[in-house]
């Protein structure tokens, strides 16, 4: 991929309007009839909920039994919250098949694909960001329903949600593409995708590269967690990366745990979210991570928080990267 891949500009807003637009075309609502009549209006239209502050919400997206959309959060222009809200009949009607087989590779050349061992992604669904998120690094987030969970095995195979917030626009996204390789990753594409991340744009505990864990349609997955803890239980952050930069910040969660935040005393868990010394984009980023269940919108949420405001560290590097 080359390095023109990452220059965005008005790139990133027909993106963005395209999102938009495609939920709007299937006639999905933008706004949940109950939590707009148990809350009342901001002074711009937007809806104050469970979320702390005047709501904006995205395009909603079918999942299962229900339906997802994105939400920010802001109080006196400055982001509060950015996250992904799923309603209860999602969560409890989701799909059970292995894979939605959007994104999938015939690796061993038999003339036929494995949904289960030859499909990556899970069930996907690109969201467009609600209007008006300024001051955010973020371009738009990548949902994962992972019924049977996924590779690497003894590590992830647990049914869960994968939440990518996505500092690059789709169209890099879309370019990584699948193949043999690692984790279904063209293999002539392995080796971007295994670049190192310098240092300093990384937090400590995280591996520089991991290309064992490179990803068709998605890219490499930097954990901090060892081996030796096995499969996960709860929730973990994971960082993205292509070509030597962050493309990616996700919040990976536990059907289990979401489903307990709905009968847990507090109905929410936070954790913070790993820093890199610098980042190379300047914007608002997130110092927390939360799981919670909202009882006056009847849904669940996975979203970032605690928003702390950083310049760029190196003014050289394509805005995005």
């Amino acid at each position: 991929m080359s390095r023109a891949r990452w220059r965005v500009g008005a790139v990133v807003g027909a993106s963005v309007a395209l999102l938009a637009a495609l939920g709007s075309a299937a006639g999905l609502p933008t706004a949940r009839t109950g939590a707009v009549a148990q809350a009342r209006a901001c002074s711009d239209g937007t809806v104050v909920g469970g979320t702390g502050g005047c709501a904006r919400y995205g395009p909603a997206a079918r999942l299962g039994g229900g339906t997802v959309r994105t939400f920010s959060t802001y109080e006196g222009g400055v982001p509060k919250t950015l996250g992904v809200s799923l309603t209860a009949g999602a969560v409890a009607g989701l799909p059970t098949a292995a894979n939605d087989g959007r994104h999938c590779f015939d690796a061993d050349a038999d003339g036929h694909t494995d949904g289960t061992h030859e499909c990556v992604g899970g069930h996907s669904l690109e969201l467009a960001l609600p209007a008006g998120s300024a001051g955010l690094p973020f371009r738009w987030v990548l949902l994962n329903w992972n019924p049977h969970g996924h590779n690497p095995h003894g590590r992830y195979d647990v049914a869960h949600f994968d939440v990518h917030f996505y500092l690059v626009p789709p169209e890099v996204r879309a370019g990584i593409r699948t193949g043999r390789c690692a984790l279904l990753i063209a293999c002539d594409q392995l080796a971007e995708a295994a670049e190192p991340v310098p240092a300093a744009y990384l937090p400590a505990g995280y591996p520089a590269s991991s290309p064992q864990t490179a990803e068709g349609a998605m890219g490499a997955h930097l954990d901090s967690r060892p081996p030796s803890d096995g499969t996960l239980r709860g929730q973990t952050f994971i960082y993205g990366a292509y070509g030597g930069g962050l493309v990616f910040m996700e919040p990976m969660v536990t059907r289990d745990l979401l489903l307990q935040q709905r009968t847990g005393a507090a109905h929410r868990t936070c954790e913070p979210v790993p820093q890199p010394a610098a980042w190379r984009t300047p914007g608002w980023y997130p110092t927390r991570y939360c799981t919670a269940y909202r009882a006056a919108e009847d849904d669940y949420t996975v979203s970032l928080t605690d928003f702390v405001h950083s310049a760029a560290a190196h003014r050289g590097w394509p805005a995005g990267r």
